[in-house]
């Protein structure tokens, strides 16, 4: 789902089908509240790992709330300032379908605040998440008029045939750096990086850290992204680092991106910041805590090779409905909001 945002009167953009789209994610009106519906298929798993990316549910909770951005700051275009994820429990992919459930805490003139719940299938609370958004600075934007947003966001629109870091082409540059190509199939109608795939560029940037810091298996607990703004040539370059030069459990971190001593036993604060490399200009910060450090059961058939085997709940070949790309600028990303543009 996306559409132009426009000066004077806005209709729907057309484009190609972007990587939001192949999230198999649908969204539908409950009451005051949107219920986001994600499927935790293999190929949104942490690799070598049976857990899903906290970064898939950052990117479910950036379409539901911005969706709701939209639907409380319209006719004007709601601009994201702030996105944090944080998971109680490792959750497994392969498997269930994950509900995320939005809900408006305060709506004012200036600021709407919003929250989400992750629901597991058995009811169970998974996480909960929120964002920040604010009118666009320039009164002249404007949403295309009707209810597009959320009925673009009905029905499944693609899938993953391969693991997101792998679609996304997300490239190790030196431990702790990775870089992220921008294309029209990750970007909005103004051609900027669409911020709710920026989440696993970080989550790839953490993992790649040396294994006393980010051993092999680490999962993300928490995420706060603060968007500063857009990435508007790329290619994006996200660096992590442990914060404070601190690793938890006492050892102490050398440099930006590694440390002395075993694998951490309790867990990582790390920063990581996302630079658009044609300009150097930091463009999104944020902060992440990750799981305690432990075995995990053995890997199931299809979630360290995703593309081995099928998602047995969804659709064989989903029909496909090319919408124009999303995200920051004087676009709508597919949560249809934009994150802010400090310039």
């Amino acid at each position: 789902m996306s559409a132009t945002a426009s000066r004077g009167t806005a209709g729907a953009g057309k484009g190609t089908s972007n990587v939001i789209g192949e999230l198999a994610l649908t969204v539908e009106e409950v009451g005051d509240e949107l219920h986001g519906l994600l499927p935790a298929v293999p190929e949104l798993a942490v690799p070598g790992t049976p857990w899903l990316r906290a970064s898939a549910l950052a990117a479910l909770a950036d379409v539901v709330l911005g969706l709701l951005g939209v639907r409380e700051i319209a006719p004007r275009v709601p601009v994201t300032l702030a996105l944090d994820v944080h998971l109680f429990q490792e959750i497994p992919a392969g498997g269930q379908t994950v509900r995320g459930i939005g809900r408006t805490v305060k709506s004012g003139q200036t600021v709407l605040v919003s929250a989400i719940d992750f629901v597991g299938e058995d009811g169970r609370l998974l996480g909960i998440g929120s964002s920040i958004f604010v009118p666009a600075p320039d009164p002249a934007l404007r949403m295309p008029p009707g209810g597009w947003a959320l009925d673009s966001m009905r029905h499944l629109r693609g899938r993953l045939r391969e693991p997101i870091a792998t679609r996304l082409r997300c490239e190790p540059v030196v431990p702790g750096v990775v870089s992220m190509r921008v294309g029209p199939d990750m970007s909005n109608a103004a051609g900027t990086l669409n911020g709710g795939l920026v989440p696993v560029l970080m989550e790839e940037a953490l993992f790649s850290l040396p294994p006393r810091v980010s051993p092999p298996g680490t999962t993300l607990a928490s995420l706060g992204i603060r968007y500063l703004r857009p990435v508007r040539r790329g290619p994006a370059v996200a660096k992590a680092r442990v914060a404070g030069g601190v690793v938890a459990g006492g050892d102490v971190a050398e440099g930006e991106t590694g440390g002395n001593g075993s694998a951490v036993a309790r867990g990582v604060v790390a920063t990581i910041e996302v630079r658009d490399e044609a300009t150097d200009i930091l463009a999104i910060l944020a902060t992440a805590r990750t799981f305690p450090a432990r075995p995990h059961p053995p890997t199931a058939r299809g979630v360290s090779d995703p593309s081995s085997e099928t998602s047995p709940f969804l659709p064989a070949d989903p029909a496909v409905h090319p919408g124009p790309a999303v995200h920051a600028g004087p676009a709508v990303h597919a949560g249809s909001s934009v994150h802010v543009d400090g310039e």
